[in-house]
């Protein structure tokens, strides 16, 4: 008898809980429990069709063979088309294999019926979905995720006039759709591209964009309407799209006007945090004639620059390097990844003469107080490097050496390198030079 009332008050304070408490509950449960939750109580019954965000993940199909998958998604489709009340503000889909993706066509449709704010679309490596046009037809978009997709937008397609964030990994979609895409998602803050195709050029026009991650291959860039832009990373090779090496970046593969350095800084009024790589830093040398000693209009808001796979014996990259350093005056942090393989090929005198006369004159580093170097080799030029900064840099804290390693015999030049380091004069007391080894 004692545990039957102990049953009915369980019982009675699962069905008096709050309508915002029980759909704060059931959003945050996997589609499956959330189903699971009508025998609680009678209140509950139909609460699961009213839950206004749905998660399709792997915990709906582990352990399935895969014949039933597609049974199991075509019977939540059915119960979702059937039962479904109220909008959808957000999904998130996640399939194990591309023989489903068929099944998504209606679900897409569905969503942008239901006033989707927010879709995650995770889908396996293989095929590629050809993504429904009906995902353009979603006024209320504010986040939009996709992964392994092929993108046609479709002519009827006007505006995303809500988007927020727009996430593309492993997607196929032409230049002139990217383009078109961007310049229509007016209120657009967050945008990350990894585009399965090779890049030519594009051009971005968002006046609300703060945060720009690029990790696909791409020739020219052009920053036309971008005054909030404060963090930009152009890491072509950071995400697995193959060497770039293989295409040689000159003038004449460079198109004229599409990749001027000045003007690809000069678009940036805002920047923060800059981080590229090698390939698109020589892009923007080869675009310009002569590469400037600062940039016409300076950086002022730059405060943390990272450069990935630069080559620091030769010249125009030593050039580039100095420009951009000395167009920042309140740069506060450095950190270059040194790419050995150029660096191999020996130092450039006139580079030398460039970093000596540096050293000579009255350059100040003012802000700096973080440096990072990582696979130093010891070269003269990197030497020198190392020398200016310690010398200009008067608020330095903490320089981070980390040598690249080469054999038997790299110990014997490790100790070389930390003894010539540590006869560098230091503009600042408090600098500690760190040797990662």
């Amino acid at each position: 008898m004692a545990e039957e009332v102990a049953s009915r008050r369980s019982s009675d304070r699962i069905s008096s809980l709050p309508i915002n408490a029980i759909d704060d509950i059931l959003t945050r449960l996997p589609l499956r429990d959330a189903v699971r939750t009508s025998i609680l109580s009678r209140k509950w019954r139909y609460d699961w069709v009213k839950i206004t965000k749905l998660t399709l993940d792997e915990s709906l199909w582990k352990d399935l063979p895969t014949h039933e998958v597609r049974v199991k998604l075509g019977r939540i489709l059915l119960h979702l088309f059937s039962f479904r009340q109220g909008p959808i503000r957000e999904c998130r889909i996640s399939i194990p294999n591309s023989k489903y993706l068929p099944e998504l066509d209606n679900l897409i449709f569905f969503l942008s019926r239901n006033e989707i704010e927010s879709l995650f679309l995770e889908l396996p490596n293989g095929e590629k979905y050809k993504l429904p046009s009906s995902v353009f037809t979603s006024p209320k978009m504010r986040q939009l995720t996709l992964e392994y997709c092929v993108i046609n937008l479709p002519t009827t397609f006007r505006a995303f006039g809500q988007l927020l964030s727009l996430r593309l990994f492993n997607v196929s979609i032409s230049e002139e759709h990217l383009e078109i895409l961007i310049s229509r998602c007016s209120l657009v803050e967050d945008v990350e591209l990894d585009i399965s195709n090779p890049l030519s050029y594009i051009q971005f026009n968002a006046p609300n964009l703060k945060f720009l991650n690029i990790g696909s291959k791409i020739i020219s860039i052009c920053f036309k309407n971008t005054p909030l832009l404060a963090d930009v990373s152009i890491m072509a090779e950071s995400l697995n799209h193959g060497p770039v090496e293989s295409l040689d970046v000159n003038r004449d593969f460079v198109e004229r006007g599409t990749c001027d350095l000045r003007e690809f800084f000069g678009s940036l009024p805002a920047i923060k945090n800059l981080r590229l790589d090698h390939f698109i830093i020589k892009t923007l040398i080869a675009g310009i004639d002569e590469i400037p000693t600062t940039l016409p209009m300076p950086l002022l808001n730059l405060t943390k620059i990272y450069l990935f796979d630069l080559c620091l014996t030769g010249l125009e990259e030593i050039r580039f390097l100095l420009c951009l350093i000395k167009s920042s005056p309140n740069l506060e942090e450095i950190v270059i990844i040194i790419q050995a393989i150029n660096n191999e090929r020996g130092d450039d005198r006139t580079s030398l003469e460039l970093l000596k006369a540096e050293y000579d004159s009255g350059i100040k580093l003012n802000r700096l107080t973080n440096v990072s170097l990582i696979d130093i080799r010891g070269t003269k030029t990197e030497m020198k490097f190392i020398k200016l900064l310690l010398a200009k840099s008067p608020v330095l804290e903490k320089m981070m050496i980390s040598p690249f390693y080469i054999g038997p015999e790299s110990p014997q030049t490790l100790v070389e390198i930390l003894m010539q380091i540590n006869t560098f004069q230091r503009a600042s007391l408090r600098a500690i030079v760190n040797f990662n080894f």
